[in-house]
């Protein structure tokens, strides 16, 4: 662990490793020490630039050494992961003292072993049972047949702990040099690192979790917590407690029982996709309808207990995992043990998606309530920060993740105001009632002439794929257009970026994407590589059964059904997207938001205040802007 005894550390400043302190960024370092003295948890809305890691990390350190406590730096994206450890670099070289870091990302991640192809479920069962079996050779060079750290395992962990902080690459590099398994190498690390940088399941994921803290020997009250992008954990979570079962999943484990002989589980898996068949009779044009928890175990059971079914389910799954690492049968398994759960804080929907090989049906069981698994996690932790660029408005995140002892804060942006220019243009509208071929052509000219006026690269966020289609359809432009596809994969995302950043050298480029989707978020693109942000219309949800069961279920629970479950998440994506333009304290750009329902209060209090205006004519004022 690091030198605790050095005196002259004694506050969130002399842990900050920059020499400059701006004003926000003291402002911050004051709050983070305050709030973790005083054991709370501060939720930041912070804008981008204002140095949110340095200052959260600098604080939580401060206090870490104080109280003997560790640190999770909890985010969801692999770049952040490289910032964070190149922040904590820069502190250990500020404070001339070790920072023993662990960087951990999915147990998949860390293995090196062939299982790329593997979903994590399947991983997990397949790496129980070569650990057991003695096959795992990366494993049995790290551990004894006790489980205890060779020699071998020693000598590589104190070069761990010699040269960090470490990226997750780097410490992958170690484990590969000495041909030993990463995830006990980065666990071990855990144990005796101040800090340890992973993303929200290693704290969210009860399982997970628990596994972790066990082996470091520490609870939750040992835990200072801050959870970067703080504004993604709300569905992160929800995501985390949901499962779903399709037909094309029960087609394919059907298929898996007859390869390799299990008839008896054929007959019921059959069963099921007639049920799901049955129910899938929709009334009027949309294709979805409540199931009840209930209504489908009892025409399951028709034909087999559920508790038998799922028993035979697993048991023919890790069976097959032994001849094939992974299981189609064991996904069947854990939707029906997902299924059995409560009711509150759920909705259970059934559906008909169309897709390329003909209708699918989709029975789903989804979390409405992320507080279910991250209330007793807020409540016990020593003390912590969430933090955002978008976490507006904080009491919101604060309700539903049901933080107790929270503090709010709302940092003003460190940029000079004159460096950007922000507008609502009122003179179109993607609303529903409204959508028209008139409006398409209107939209489309509106953001024609937009462009035209702003030099180098501009992108367009829509609602919607469909929308943006149209629009695009009519759109009119002299520089390359990059249009933003729905499926891609990260080689295509990379080319992509790569190609619209090259096309600021020329002409400049076009990108035409959709809010909340592929570039909308974690994605940047300082200095000249793009020139403004224009943000088309509300990404309101679809009013589906979800989106009513989740307005329905914050109205009972907050009074606020509409604003948490409709209007704040539509307009934290146009918040994320427009967040694309501005990215460093040198960078000029403009701002734009496109529809007349921005200038309406419900939706204008949720946008960032600073320097916005209400404009009839945006030309002139690009035009000047970018002189």
């Amino acid at each position: 662990m690091g030198d605790t005894s050095i005196p002259t550390l004694s506050c969130a400043r002399d842990f900050f490793p920059f020499e400059t302190i701006r004003g926000p960024q003291e402002e911050m370092l004051l709050d983070m020490e305050k709030v973790f003295g005083e054991k709370k948890i501060l939720l930041a809305q912070a804008p981008t630039g204002l140095g949110k890691t340095a200052c959260a990390l600098a604080g939580a350190l401060c206090e870490a050494r104080k109280s003997g406590k560790k640190v999770f730096f909890l985010t969801n994206r692999h770049t952040q992961h490289r910032i964070a450890i190149e922040t904590l670099k820069l502190i250990k070289q500020k404070i001339n003292a070790e920072v023993v870091v662990a960087d951990l990302v999915g147990k998949r991640h860390m293995c090196l072993q062939s299982v790329a192809d593997l979903f994590a479920s399947d991983f997990g069962e397949y790496c129980k049972v070569v650990v057991e079996k003695g096959e795992c050779a990366f494993y049995s060079k790290c551990r004894s047949s006790k489980k205890v750290l060779t020699a071998e395992a020693k000598i590589a962990l104190r070069e761990l702990i010699v040269r960090s902080p470490l990226h997750i690459e780097e410490m992958m590099n170690v484990s590969r040099e000495h041909e030993m398994c990463g995830y006990e190498l980065g666990v071990e690390l855990s144990a005796k690192a101040e800090v340890i940088v992973c993303d929200y399941n290693y704290i969210f994921s009860d399982p997970i979790r628990n596994g972790l803290f066990s082996r470091m020997e520490i609870a939750l009250e040992d835990v200072i917590l801050i959870v970067d992008e703080a504004h993604n954990l709300p569905t992160r979570v929800q995501d985390m407690l949901s499962s779903q079962l399709t037909t094309f999943m029960l087609k394919n484990a059907i298929m898996e029982a007859k390869k390799f002989g299990y008839g008896g589980v054929i007959e019921w898996l059959s069963t099921i996709v007639r049920i799901m068949t049955d129910l899938s009779i929709f009334e009027g044009r949309e294709k979805e309808k409540i199931v009840t928890r209930d209504q489908f175990m009892l025409l399951v059971q028709k034909n087999v207990a559920f508790d038998t079914l799922v028993d035979e389910l697993l048991r023919a799954a890790d069976e097959i995992r032994k001849k094939q690492k992974k299981s189609a049968l064991g996904g069947i398994a854990s939707f029906l043990e997902a299924w059995q759960g409560p009711d509150v804080g759920y909705v259970r929907i059934l559906e008909e998606k169309e897709t390329r090989f003909g209708p699918l049906a989709v029975l789903s069981y989804t979390c409405l309530d992320a507080s279910i698994a991250t209330r007793g996690i807020f409540d016990r932790i020593h003390a912590g920060v969430l933090m955002s660029g978008t976490l507006t408005p904080t009491f919101m995140y604060k309700d539903v993740l049901g933080i107790s002892r929270g503090v709010e804060k709302e940092y003003l942006s460190p940029f000079p105001p004159e460096n950007k220019l922000s507008m609502v243009i009122p003179e179109t509208s993607t609303k529903y009632s409204g959508r028209s071929d008139e409006m398409f052509v209107k939209i489309a000219l509106k953001c024609s002439e937009l462009e035209s006026c702003i030099p180098g690269n501009v992108a367009f966020f829509f609602p919607s794929y469909n929308l943006r289609d149209k629009v695009l359809s009519l759109f009119v432009s002299f520089k390359k257009i990059f249009v933003e596809k729905s499926e891609m994969t990260k080689a295509d995302k990379e080319i992509f970026i790569a190609e619209f950043r090259n096309a600021s050298l020329e002409s400049g480029g076009v990108l035409m994407g959709v809010a909340g989707a592929n570039f909308a978020e974690g994605v940047d693109f300082p200095g000249d590589l793009l020139k403004a942000v224009v943000v088309v219309g509300l990404p309101l949800s679809r009013p589906d059964l979800h989106t009513k069961a989740l307005i329905d279920y914050y109205q009972g629970k907050f009074g606020k059904g509409w604003e948490y479950g409709y209007t704040y998440p539509a307009m934290s994506k146009c918040v994320q997207s427009a967040g694309r333009c501005i990215r460093l304290e040198s960078d000029r750009g403009a701002v734009i938001y496109l529809d007349e329902r921005f200038s309406w209060p419900q939706y204008y209090s949720c946008l960032p205040r600073e320097g916005l205006r209400v404009v009839r004519d945006p030309l002139k004022l690009l035009k000047e802007f970018f002189i």
